[in-house]
């Protein structure tokens, strides 16, 4: 089953490039990615090839995260930072994890 994950990133130079670094070092594949920012919020909701994994790394970057049901929410084209943020989006299942 494809998972959606959804991290907010820091409002600075380098911040992607980060989590996209330390996904490739631990040999996870960015799959499907969506970025939306508004103002100097951020998000970033994506798929990769290992779950599991990245559950880990973005544990290990101190990254809170969302874990999405891809067939019960918004299509991620359609998605504005506000329904990323984790307050009650429709795509939400409820089983954020966070840090």
């Amino acid at each position: 089953m494809t998972v959606w994950f959804t991290v907010r990133l820091e409002d600075r130079p380098g911040s992607l490039a980060r989590v996209a670094a330390a996904l490739g070092e631990r040999g996870v594949n960015i799959t499907g990615i969506v970025g939306v920012a508004e103002d100097t919020d951020g998000a970033l909701m994506l798929t990769t090839s290992d779950p599991a994994t990245t559950r880990e790394v973005f544990g290990s970057l101190g990254l809170a995260f969302e874990e999405h049901d891809p067939m019960g929410g918004i299509e991620p084209d359609r998605l504005t930072v506000a329904d990323m943020s984790g307050s009650g989006s429709a795509g939400d299942t409820g089983a954020g994890i966070g840090a």
